[in-house]
């Protein structure tokens, strides 16, 4: 479809109010087509209204020209919240991208951007941002996520920098470096941890890079006080004997 097919498109459905079905087949149209630049332009129409319309989910499609022209668009994006989640889309995309001969550089390209963004006030936004550095850091960033583990005014930010630990590992850094890098932190940040699901969180987070297995899933949703009291003993037992 080309770009007066695909306004059409968008048209028909706000009329409709957007049904699954067609929106469905309609974000698959925006990846498949060769608008990128009208793709973005959708997607931050969605972002500022909160519509919640995922016409992100088909961007990957795009492949590495879709890439750089996200990398385009933060050099010249002003806007705070829209720098950050191009940013984040950029990590999301290269988080599902590994097998790509592009993986490598663009993750090496984003890290710095996004390390500019850490410092961002919006404790949403600043969510986004280490989570994304999960996806495409390196060795190097281990110390800067270990910070906001246990620095971080934001429970949740502090929960997402253990799991974005361990998200590390499933993509640019081996489970060893980690563990061994991290663990004093670990200990810290599991012990003085006042909420209980940031707590729980990075249990579950140091489970996984230490293979081990203290909490559920279901626990920590549910914010379980004791499971996770439990688990925290024993994390911390563990962790400070290895």
């Amino acid at each position: 479809m080309d770009k007066e097919d695909l306004q059409k498109a968008y048209l028909d459905l706000e009329k409709e109010s957007f049904p699954s079905g067609k929106r469905i087949k309609f974000v698959a149209n925006l990846g498949s087509s060769q608008e990128i630049a009208y793709h973005y332009e959708l997607i931050c129409k969605d972002w500022n209204e909160g519509r919640n319309l995922h016409l992100e989910g088909s961007f990957d499609k795009h492949g590495r020209d879709g890439l750089e022209f996200l990398f385009e668009q933060l050099d010249e994006v002003k806007d705070e919240k829209q720098s950050v989640l191009t940013a984040y889309l950029i990590a999301e995309i290269l988080s599902k991208s590994k097998h790509r001969d592009f993986y490598w550089s663009l993750c090496d390209q984003l890290i710095p951007i996004l390390i500019s963004l850490l410092d961002i006030k919006n404790t949403i936004l600043r969510q986004k941002v280490v989570i994304a550095l999960g996806w495409v850091g390196t060795e190097k960033e281990i110390g800067l996520l270990t910070r906001q583990m246990l620095g971080d005014g934001d429970a949740f930010c502090r929960a997402w920098s253990a799991t974005s630990l361990m998200q590390l590992s499933f993509h640019r850094v081996k489970v060893e470096i980690i563990s061994k890098e991290a663990k004093t932190s670990f200990i810290q940040a599991i012990t003085e941890e006042k909420d209980l699901y940031a707590c729980g969180m990075m249990i579950e987070a140091a489970q996984i890079l230490f293979g081990k297995r203290w909490i559920s899933s279901s626990a920590v949703e549910n914010m379980d006080l004791e499971k996770i009291k439990k688990a925290q003993k024993s994390a911390i037992r563990f962790l400070s004997k290895h």
